[in-house]
This record gives C-alpha cells, sequence and structure tokens, in this order.
C-alpha cells in the first residue's frame, strides 16, 4: 500500500465511475482497477461495490477512505513543511481572487511578485470565494484574496485592506447628483445583484426585493459577470454595488458611470487573505501585507498589521 493506492481510492469514491476517477489521477482505468484489485486483496476487504453503472465505497471501504483522506492530508503537510527550509522562490506560487477583484488587480500583483519575489512563478486564479476556499484547503491554492464575510472557520484570515462601497449608475442617472446614500435608499426595483456572495454586508441592508419587481421592465438582465452588469447600467436605468477598487479602474477607463458613496453600516467590505492554519508560506504573505500597506492599489485603505512577536525574557539576574 502507498500513497497513489490511496489517491486512487479517494478519486473512485469522489468519481463514483472508474473511468473518470482514473482520468482525474491521470492513468489507464485498467491500471487503476488491477491496483485497486491488488490493494483488496492485500487488505482482504472489499472496498468498493460494481455495480452496472456506478461503483459505490462498502462500508469498510467508506471507512477507509475517510482515514485515506486524512492520511493524504497529513502527507501535504509534511511536504509544506519542508518548503518552509526550501528557496521559497523556487517554489510556486498559486493565489486566487474573485471576478470582483482580478480584473482590477492583475498588473498590481504582477508588479508586486516581481518586486518581492523576482525569480518566483505566480499563477493567478479567477474563481467564486467558496470554490476557492475549498481549494486552499485542498493544498491547491496557497492563498484566496476574499471578504470576511467569506471566510472559512477552517481558514485562517489576514486582513489586507478595507475599500469604500459605491452605488454604480450610468451618467445623468436621476440620483446621479447625491452626495451620499444609504442601503435603504437604493432603488430596489432597478438594482441588479449578482448571483454569488462577493462579501458585500450591505446587501443585507438593502430593502427586500420583490421577485416580480422586475417583470414590467422592458430589458432585465441577469449576468454571471460583474463587467456584463456594469456595462448594463452605462446605458440603463439599473444599478448596482461595486468598490472602490472597481470605480477607480471605471474612472481611469472613461467608462460612463458615476458612483455615490454609501454611508453607514457596512459601507465598507474587509478583504484579505484565506490561508491554512500553520501555513509554510506564511512569511511570504507578511511580506506582501507590508509591500500593501507601504503601496497600496488607489481607493483602497490599508488594514494589514504585522503579527506581534514578544521580545525574548531576559535571564533573571540576582
Amino acid at each position: 500500500m502507498n500513497l497513489r493506492d490511496l489517491e486512487y481510492v479517494i478519486a473512485i469514491a469522489k468519481h463514483g465511475q472508474f473511468s473518470q476517477a482514473a482520468s482525474a489521477c491521470n492513468v489507464s482505468q485498467p491500471a487503476m482497477s488491477n491496483q485497486i484489485k491488488k490493494l483488496e486483496q492485500e487488505l482482504g476487504a472489499e472496498l468498493f461495490l460494481r455495480l452496472n453503472n456506478e461503483v459505490r465505497p462498502t462500508v469498510c471501504g467508506a471507512r477507509i477512505v475517510d482515514i485515506a483522506t486524512r492520511m493524504l492530508n497529513d502527507a501535504q503537510k509534511i511536504r509544506d513543511t519542508a518548503t518552509e527550509f526550501r528557496d521559497p522562490e523556487a517554489v510556486p506560487f498559486t493565489i486566487g481572487m474573485t471576478p470582483t477583484l482580478a480584473p482590477y488587480l492583475t498588473q498590481y500583483f504582477s508588479e508586486l511578485f516581481s518586486t518581492l519575489f523576482p525569480r518566483m512563478r505566480v499563477t493567478m486564479i479567477e474563481d467564486l470565494p467558496q470554490n476557492m476556499l475549498q481549494m486552499v484547503e485542498d493544498h491547491a491554492l496557497d492563498l484566496a484574496l476574499v471578504a470576511k464575510i467569506n471566510n472559512s472557520d477552517a481558514l485562517d484570515f489576514t486582513s489586507i485592506w478595507s475599500e469604500p462601497l459605491f452605488l454604480a449608475l450610468r451618467e445623468g442617472h436621476p440620483l446621479h447628483t447625491l452626495p451620499s446614500i444609504s442601503a435603504d435608499e437604493v432603488p430596489v426595483h432597478d438594482f441588479i445583484r449578482l448571483p454569488h456572495s462577493f462579501g458585500y454586508a450591505l446587501e443585507e441592508r438593502l430593502p427586500k426585493q420583490d421577485p416580480y419587481s422586475r417583470i414590467s421592465k422592458r430589458f432585465d438582465l441577469t449576468a454571471l459577470r460583474f463587467e456584463t452588469i456594469c456595462r448594463h447600467i452605462c446605458h440603463s436605468d439599473d444599478c448596482t454595488i461595486v468598490s472602490a477598487l472597481a470605480a477607480e479602474q471605471f474612472k481611469r477607463d472613461n467608462w460612463p458611470l458615476c458612483f455615490i458613496p454609501f454611508e453607514g453600516p457596512g459601507h465598507l467590505r474587509d478583504l484579505g487573505a484565506a490561508t491554512r492554519p500553520n501555513c509554510p508560506r506564511k512569511p511570504m504573505l507578511a511580506r506582501i501585507g507590508e509591500y500593501i500597506r507601504e503601496k497600496p492599489p488607489i481607493g483602497v485603505i490599508p488594514t494589514y498589521q504585522p503579527e506581534h512577536v514578544d521580545p525574548p525574557k531576559q535571564p533573571a539576574t540576582v
């Protein structure tokens, strides 16, 4: 029995088919089937029920899947620990960002990593918050930049910056002259929500939206992409929430939008880094946090604070 065998067991339990599990593990189906048979012979127990259209773990197999998952996680922790003692820049770094952040931060983070870690290969992945948090837990991401309220209890959260939130409207909109706006003043029948939460606690304070309130609109929009909504708003009376980071980029790109600052509770979004507890790359996160504190992206308020380390105690004197 080896770790590869355990990977096969977990993959089969996850996918329910040998063919899909083999593809996920980059191995041929016959090779995987033979290895599982050898493992079952070694253990003296059947791990899977082979049905017509699917494969299911037996009672014994289900318990072994749980144990195998813990063992593979522990094996990854061993690799992570070894990483601490190697050249940090020799190991690729993977960072995840949401669609409300990534379009406005690729250049900034490219410059950040080039300055701090010039020899290191960096991959930025754009995905939904819940997907990225799972990827951090699964060691597929080193760090996910998410809103604090999206973070998982299983992960550490290090605050990096907060950013004001605005109501985005087209130029000339009836509300465009307002100096500020509160959540309860938002014209909810014209408000477009994203289908996923990106950490706007302010949304919870908006007036409840009648599911039929937009039926009377001549043209309505449901979109997955944040920028699709913003482009639509440029030529309609609809509105949505945007962060300061996005608003500053839209201004630089001369989008025909105006931005009314929110006031009251929830007018700021707290963003930070979600990482695994005891992740060996925490020292790199500290350097990233210090860089952002000194040279923040336009529109944000740095909140990173280095962890306090107590000075060593002096020996008692007689």
